[in-house]
């Protein structure tokens, strides 16, 4: 049943990233929160879905040299309220990355606190679902994008910040040459 579930997702993602204009993308970030004084590391993708609506899986880590040492993996769903797209024709649009965008975020992650201890907050546990709401921009060009992102842990009332680096590969022109076979 899992494997039929995910094949279903995988054909509905797949098949709605088609109206999207902008490509997927992979990317690097560097995490702060506020209240704990944390930093951390993390990956991410952004997988478009429409020329508005992005879902970003991601992980984040805090080492064990903080005072809290963690892993958070989640999901999060990005609406661009501002976007850079040029329209070209009718139903065609390009991206232009140049300018920024900024957008709206919400999702839930995953928490996973190693050095767990019983603390002031009671909603903490050493494993946890956390829901997440916050707003970022992105900006620079088709290859390399700048992000920067501010959430805020409704659960746990906290705020923190990342930014980061994208990569999409979907832009990158190999230079090959269609070369005919040599026949001697």
């Amino acid at each position: 049943m899992l494997k039929k579930t995910s094949l279903f997702g995988l054909i509905l993602l797949v098949s709605t990233s088609i109206y999207a204009q902008d490509k997927v993308s992979y990317g690097a970030s560097l995490m702060y929160n506020f209240p704990l004084n944390t930093i951390g590391v993390g990956l991410r993708s952004q997988i478009p879905i429409t020329n508005r609506l992005i879902l970003t899986p991601d992980i984040k880590y805090a080492p064990k040299f903080n005072q809290i040492h963690e892993l958070y993996a989640g999901l999060n769903v990005q609406f661009l309220l501002i976007t850079s797209t040029k329209n070209i024709s009718y139903k065609k649009s390009r991206v232009e990355p140049q300018k920024p965008n900024l957008y709206i975020t919400a999702g839930a992650e995953y928490n996973h606190w190693f050095n767990y201890i019983n603390s002031i907050n009671s909603k903490a546990n050493k494993q946890n679902v956390l829901p997440k709401v916050g707003f970022g921009t992105s900006y620079g060009s088709h290859i390399t994008r700048f992000f920067a992102e501010i959430k805020y842990n409704i659960l746990w009332d906290e705020a923190y910040t990342e930014v980061g680096l994208l990569v999409y590969p979907g832009y990158i022109k190999l230079k090959k040459k269609n070369r005919c076979p040599v026949i001697h």
